[in-house]
């Protein structure tokens, strides 16, 4: 054999281990891709509901609770969402609650319990009626404040409050709350809470502009 042959026949096989190799890699690269993982799709936004007709399905505790914002988180969430079924409320502790002889705007809060053994979503603003012993009503209107969607993990808390007036005055026309029926976001059944504070609120239930009105639910303690 000539040495030009063998130089020949070096180059030829030194070529095709170069194809081999390169084939190996495009593979190799080409498997890697193919398992990749895919992203979770966005959650579609949750619509808000007025509120159903009070049922006055007694789900409320009737207790007092202290609010923790450790356990909630506010924006989007692809978890299912809250039901009155697994869900309690409770009269919030935060700041000693309401004094009825005060003639200022203050508020009262609620807290909701996700009473469930995984998460869920709460958006948008409760319903809310206040019911006297005597069977009057008052559907409380709602704030201005832009509700945001609510993640609460087992056992997580969320808040809305009522902003009221008391009447302080003999001449006030009165609402004397007797119960309060709440309907969460979404939801047609209800949890119902007794009123604590006693004495009534100043009725302006027939006013276009009441003193007396509900915010959304929220984290915010």
């Amino acid at each position: 054999m000539s040495r030009m042959t063998a130089v020949r026949r070096t180059r030829t096989v030194a070529a095709a281990s170069l194809i081999a190799a390169a084939a190996f890699s495009l593979t190799a690269c080409g498997g890697d891709t193919a398992t990749g993982a895919k992203g979770d799709p966005s959650p579609a936004a949750t619509p808000v509901h007025p509120g159903g007709t009070p049922t006055a399905d007694p789900g409320g505790s009737g207790k007092a609770a202290e609010a923790k914002a450790g356990n909630a988180s506010e924006g989007s969430s692809s978890a299912r969402r809250c039901t009155s079924d697994h869900l309690g409320a409770a009269w919030s502790t935060f700041e000693g609650g309401p004094d009825m002889d005060y003639d200022g705007q203050q508020t009262a809060r609620v807290v909701l319990t996700n009473t469930g053994t995984s998460g869920c979503t709460l958006a948008g603003f409760p319903g809310v009626q206040l019911q006297t012993a005597h069977g009057s009503t008052w559907d409380l209107r709602r704030s201005s404040k832009k509700p945001a969607s609510v993640r609460l993990d087992a056992g997580g808390k969320a808040v809305f409050d009522i902003t009221f007036l008391a009447s302080t005055r003999e001449d006030d026309r009165k609402f004397a709350p007797h119960q309060v029926v709440i309907t969460p976001p979404n939801e047609r059944r209800d949890l119902v809470l007794d009123w604590p504070y006693g004495g009534a609120l100043l009725d302006q239930s027939g006013a276009t502009r009441p003193g007396t009105f509900v915010g959304p639910v929220t984290t915010t303690e």
